[in-house]
């Protein structure tokens, strides 16, 4: 019998703007803050990475309640200035809970024919890493199904067009509307 043949890689871009997932506990200050780095991601995605043709991409790194509009026209602008190469790569976000309604707002107004999965976590990574873990390998597993394009929200279980999934903020919790 043959070896399997290597199939090829998955390409994707992962773009962070910061939010509760990444955010540490800084011992000094004794709050949590959002780092400008990308650790919290390359960890969740540590088993991944011998599929995917990974494209991530620190552009933000803030919580999503001090995300401006200025803040999103950058974010559109980063996907709009991708090469060529990633043109039908689908686009995670990596985005704060509270706001990510207003962003996949914007993008879906200027973000064309592209597939965007927003998605974020409730619990840092580095306090309670499974939430995070479920709702990126969520956004990865429907942005590998080639939805039609649009923008999407991965949280709680459930991957939606942006309008039909929001934060029940009684509860905690992304429900379907």
């Amino acid at each position: 019998m043959s070896p399997p043949v290597a199939q090829p890689k998955f390409p994707v871009v992962i773009i962070n703007t910061g939010g509760t997932l990444n955010k540490r506990y800084n011992p000094i200050t004794g709050a949590l803050v959002v780092p400008a780095d990308e650790r919290a991601i390359t960890h969740l995605l540590q088993s991944a990475l011998p599929n995917l043709d990974l494209h991530l991409i620190g552009l933000i790194h803030k919580d999503s309640l001090d995300l401006t509009k200025e803040d999103r026209r950058l974010l559109a602008a980063a996907i709009h200035a991708l090469p060529s190469n990633l043109n039908n790569a689908p686009i995670v976000i990596v985005h704060g809970t509270d706001t990510l309604h207003l962003t996949a707002e914007f993008l879906n107004s200027g973000v064309l024919n592209r597939v965007v999965i927003l998605t974020g976590a409730m619990r840092p990574v580095e306090i309670e890493p499974i939430e995070a873990a479920v709702h990126l390998g969520l956004a990865l597993g429907f942005a590998a199904a080639r939805p039609l394009p649009g923008v999407y929200v991965a949280m709680h279980g459930r991957i939606l067009p942006y309008q039909q999934l929001v934060k029940n903020r009684d509860i905690g919790v992304f429900q379907a509307v």
